[in-house]
C-alpha cells in the first residue's frame, strides 16, 4: 500500500512553523506524521505544554517510538492525553498505560475504544483498584472479547460497576454471565439487565435475559 501524496504547502506550512518556532501549533498540526523526524523532536522537548499538544495529535499513531517515548512521559497529563487518542494500534502501548500509576490515565483508557486491540489491558483495567476505571471499562464494547474480564466486572463488589455492565449490549455473548447477574442480590442490577438493549424483547423462562422490570438509565458515580 503506497502513501497519499503529500501537498507540497502542506510541507511549507510546516516547515514555517518549525522556522518561527511555533512548536504548539507544529505539535498539533494534522499533517505531522509526514515529519516523524519532528515529532520525535518534540516528543523530547522540555516543555510540557508542547508534549501536551503533541499528545493530543493523532499523528502520534503512525510512529512508535514517539508514542512509546509519551507513555513514559514524566508528566501524568501527557500520558492522559496519549490515552484519549483513538486508533493506537499497538498492543504493547496500550498495556502501558492499563499500568499507569496516575488513575486518570487508567480512566482515559477504559473509555477510549482503542483498548480493543489488547484483552491483556482490558484484563487488568477489570481488576483495578479505581472504581471509577472498572465503571468506565464495564460500559465499554471492548469487553466483548475479553471473557475474564466480563466475569470478572459481573462479581465486582461496586454495585455500579455490575449495573452498568448489566446495562452494557457487549454481554450478550455471555450467558452465563447473564445468569449470574439475574441472581444479583441487589435488585438495582437486575432491573438494568432487563433494560439492556440487547435483551430479547420476549424470553422464555429458560431464558438466561429472565429478569425484574426495566429501569432507563445507568447511574453515574
Amino acid at each position: 500500500m503506497t502513501n497519499a501524496p503529500v501537498d507540497p504547502l502542506v510541507i511549507i506550512e510546516l516547515t514555517n512553523l518549525k522556522a518561527a518556532g511555533e512548536l504548539w501549533e507544529l505539535a498539533h498540526h494534522p499533517a505531522l506524521a509526514t515529519k516523524p523526524e519532528w515529532m520525535r523532536e518534540l516528543a523530547q522537548n522540555k516543555h510540557a505544554y508542547i508534549r501536551y499538544w503533541l499528545a493530543q495529535n493523532p499523528a502520534i499513531t503512525s510512529c512508535l517510538d514517539v508514542l512509546k517515548k509519551l507513555v513514559c512521559d514524566e508528566d501524568p497529563y501527557v500520558r492522559y492525553w496519549v490515552a484519549e487518542v483513538q486508533d493506537i494500534p499497538y498492543p504493547e502501548i496500550i498495556q502501558t498505560l492499563a499500568s499507569d500509576k496516575d488513575h486518570h490515565v487508567r480512566t482515559a483508557l477504559a473509555r477510549n475504544p482503542a483498548l480493543v486491540v489488547s484483552d491483556k489491558a482490558i484484563a487488568t483495567l477489570a481488576k483495578d483498584r479505581s472504581k471509577r476505571v472498572r465503571w468506565y471499562l464495564s460500559r465499554s464494547a471492548t469487553i466483548a472479547n475479553c471473557p475474564d474480564a466480563v466475569k470478572r466486572l459481573a462479581t465486582d463488589k461496586d454495585y455500579e460497576v455490575r449495573y452498568a455492565l448489566a446495562y452494557n449490549p457487549a454481554i450478550a455473548s455471555y450467558p452465563e454471565v447473564i445468569h449470574v447477574l439475574t441472581k444479583d442480590a441487589d435488585q438495582r442490577i437486575r432491573n438494568s439487565l432487563a433494560s439492556n438493549p440487547a435483551r430479547p424483547s420476549s424470553t422464555a423462562s429458560s431464558n438466561p435475559w429472565q429478569a425484574t422490570q426495566p429501569v432507563t438509565q445507568v447511574p453515574a458515580i
